[in-house]
């Protein structure tokens, strides 16, 4: 919730800004507050709400939704018009700038992130599809609950792969073609739940997004070795991935799953991508 209504800036010097105006009533409906135990969990920073209700947010949204319903008067309901409006006028501007964004390193190698959402999205969009783990960004059109869900709290590194195999589980009995934008450092965690996938039937579409490092904590180090001004130079002792590369491709083979690569020309990965869309359409 913290998250929510709060934002921060984590570079040379950390701050943080409310997003809320002041005096603002925050009412949470959650199961959180019954969950916390320790320091050490997932909620960011404690929240301080004017009502805390314990409830099972998607049993109470109905029952909240014809409450909220209930209140709005034709005076707010033009305000609510026309805000929406400016919404979709600032989504479409937002989509357009994120499509011209995606054309500087189209053809790059190594392979530009923007290029394979691009990909990766021209193969699922006609599909029944649903998104774990995170990825696809504004260039997803992401309007049915069940197609996204984020990835581990706290940063959760080495979820990735567990929490897509438990999706593409769940998804599995609805036909839904599962997608995971898989990260390569998350990977090495827990390698095996390729072979529970195998082994159980579990079919899914992990696109390996390979920088040969754990990228997230090397822009960490960075930050507080600069912050410390103690310069950047040893950043990459303990989260470079290399010397030598794995290759990814060649693991899952191994485990019993469908192996494309390592591709590093852009031109290979619609058709590498296509490929694999049949082989997870096939139960695989």
């Amino acid at each position: 919730f913290w998250g929510a209504v709060n934002s921060v800036r984590d570079q040379l010097e950390r701050s943080t800004q409310s997003l809320t105006k002041s005096g603002t009533k925050l009412i949470s409906i959650s199961a959180n507050d019954l969950y916390t135990k320790s320091n050490y969990q997932d909620f960011q920073r404690y929240t301080e709400v004017d009502m805390a209700i314990a409830a099972d947010p998607d049993a109470t949204l109905p029952s909240l939704l014809e409450a909220v319903k209930r209140l709005i008067t034709g005076d707010r309901k033009r305000v609510f018009e026309e805000r929406g409006k400016k919404l979709a006028a600032a989504s479409a501007q937002a989509l357009e700038q994120a499509r011209t964004a995606a054309t500087y390193a189209w053809d790059a190698s190594p392979i530009s992130t923007a290029r394979l959402s691009a990909e990766l999205w021209n193969v699922v969009k006609d599909k029944d599809w649903a998104l774990a783990g995170g990825g696809g960004g504004r260039l997803w059109n992401i309007d049915k609950h069940y197609q996204t869900l984020g990835g581990g709290g706290v940063a959760g590194v080495g979820s990735g792969l567990p929490t897509a195999v438990g999706a593409a589980l769940a998804h599995r009995k609805y036909g839904r073609l599962v997608v995971s934008i898989q990260n390569d450092g998350d990977f090495m965690y827990a390698p095996g739940a390729m072979w529970t996938a195998a082994h159980h039937r579990i079919p899914l579409l992990s696109v390996m997004h390979n920088n040969r490092a754990y990228h997230q904590e090397v822009m960490h180090i960075q930050r507080m070795a600069n912050r410390r001004q103690r310069g950047i130079i040893n950043a990459g002792i303990g989260t470079k991935i290399e010397d030598p590369n794995i290759d990814y491709a060649t693991v899952v083979r191994g485990l019993g799953v469908h192996g494309e690569g390592p591709i590093t020309d852009p031109k290979d990965l619609g058709p590498a991508l296509k490929r694999a869309v049949e082989i997870v359409m096939r139960g695989e």
